[in-house]
């Protein structure tokens, strides 16, 4: 499986001191112009969904080339989730702090209620959740994988499959 991780805007609200982004030098990253040979495309930023419709045209421009690709959104804006998740496979959504909390409550809750087809949203779905270190919830998630006690890692590495490219 070959996934990429697609650089969809860098413009973010959040300005994380050890955010990953400041160790690349992300104008340097290639341009991607070609979806096909995508398994998985992660769409990621800065924060992709701060221009929700940026991210639906992209979307629709991988599903014209590549219908089968399975397309995440990497994101920390839980309140525009909703916008997105009728045209992607699914999203991995990190709680950087606890003024994210009640906002992911909020969407857990709502995706653990959607339907399609009498089915729920979330069993045909990738939901995972990253959460930083010192963020206290307490919800329950069934759906969603939960990976606790994340940190800022200097000079993070891609996974061996992945590739790194920009719109």
């Amino acid at each position: 499986m070959k996934t990429l991780r697609l650089l969809v805007t860098e413009v973010c609200n959040r300005g994380c001191p050890g955010c990953v982004n400041n160790d690349w030098d992300l104008n340097a990253l290639p341009v991607c112009t070609d979806f096909t040979e995508f398994s998985m495309i992660i769409l990621t930023g800065g924060e992709p969904l701060l221009d929700v419709p940026l991210v639906l045209d992209v979307v629709d421009r991988i599903r014209e080339t590549n219908p089968t690709a399975m397309v995440i959104v990497y994101t920390a804006y839980a309140s525009r989730v909703l916008h997105v998740l009728p045209y992607v496979n699914g999203v991995t959504l990190t709680m950087h702090n606890q003024a994210d909390v009640i906002p992911v409550q909020r969407l857990v809750s709502t995706v653990g209620r959607l339907r399609v087809d009498g089915v729920p949203w979330a069993v045909n779905s990738s939901l995972r959740l990253n959460v930083f270190e010192g963020v206290e919830f307490g919800f329950y998630t069934p759906s969603w994988k939960v990976k606790s006690g994340i940190q800022w890692i200097k000079d993070c590495p891609l996974p061996a499959n992945e590739v790194f490219m920009r719109l």
